[in-house]
């Protein structure tokens, strides 16, 4: 069995219990990006993937905080970022599997999702505003971050940062507090717009709240998933084409791409 193979089956026992959890508590969340692509596309893990992404309703996220750590195995640790992603982790580390002269584990990110202007101008202001403290919070870790290509701008802030040492100027807690406190602004239950804030895809993962709507099980491997009431409409603002496979080179994991095989 290959190493990604075991990091999947490891995510999807993490996943039965997390599962059980939001049954017990009657806790919303939703599939996202690739973990939701691969329910749909391939009716489980898309082949080469080896992280899961989940979403929760600000309020049932907040809940499954408070809750979780009572209900979880004693082997299965939560990592809570505080950082300019802002998300949850919960880790197996009774499974331990080596890519690149590196130990990892299989792990499931669980994301909050929050609420988000939909007229231009405070949508224009949000963004921005986000855009910025999330760019200082990077700057101020710019020595931790992982070599990877962000696109131009996110590129150029990188290296200038670290040739002028901004790093040392900037209060890193400050700064993703105020991060925290912008996104939380607008409450995702009384939002037209709503989505992962601080997703990789930035403001594509945003959606009207019908898209996400009444969460609807989807097969995925031998369980079922919760995920969006239209599917279609997020992947395709996302991906575009999503059913249409990338390219070979194109088809490697997190856990490959950061460390190697």
């Amino acid at each position: 069995m290959s190493k990604v193979r075991q990091i999947q089956l490891g995510e999807l026992s993490l996943l039965e219990k997390y599962i059980e959890i939001c049954s017990k508590y009657n806790l919303r969340y939703y599939a996202l990006g690739g973990t939701l692509l691969g329910a749909i596309r391939h009716k489980g893990f898309i082949p080469w993937d080896d992280d899961m992404d989940l979403g929760m309703p600000r309020k049932d996220y907040e809940k499954f905080l408070e809750i979780c750590e009572k209900e979880l195995p004693d082997h299965v640790i939560l990592r809570i970022h505080d950082d300019n992603l802002g998300n949850t982790s919960i880790m197996d580390t009774s499974l331990q599997i080596e890519f690149g002269g590196v130990v990892c584990s299989p792990f499931i990110d669980v994301f909050p999702l929050d609420g988000y202007p939909s007229d231009g101008f405070h949508y224009f202001l949000h963004t921005n505003k986000i855009k910025y403290y999330r760019a200082l919070s990077k700057i101020s870790v710019i020595n931790r971050l992982h070599n990877r290509d962000r696109g131009f701008f996110e590129n150029t802030i990188v290296k200038v940062s670290k040739v002028l040492h901004l790093d040392k100027l900037l209060n890193t807690e400050k700064i993703n507090q105020k991060l925290q406190n912008t996104i939380k602004k607008y409450d995702f239950e009384t939002s037209d717009l709503v989505g992962n804030v601080l997703g990789s895809y930035r403001e594509r993962e945003l959606a009207y709240k019908e898209v996400f709507g009444e969460p609807q099980l989807l097969d995925f491997e031998t369980i079922k998933i919760s995920g969006h009431a239209d599917p279609d409409a997020y992947l395709t603002k996302i991906y575009g084409d999503y059913m249409k496979l990338p390219e070979e080179s194109e088809q490697k994991g997190h856990f490959e791409s950061t460390w190697g095989e």
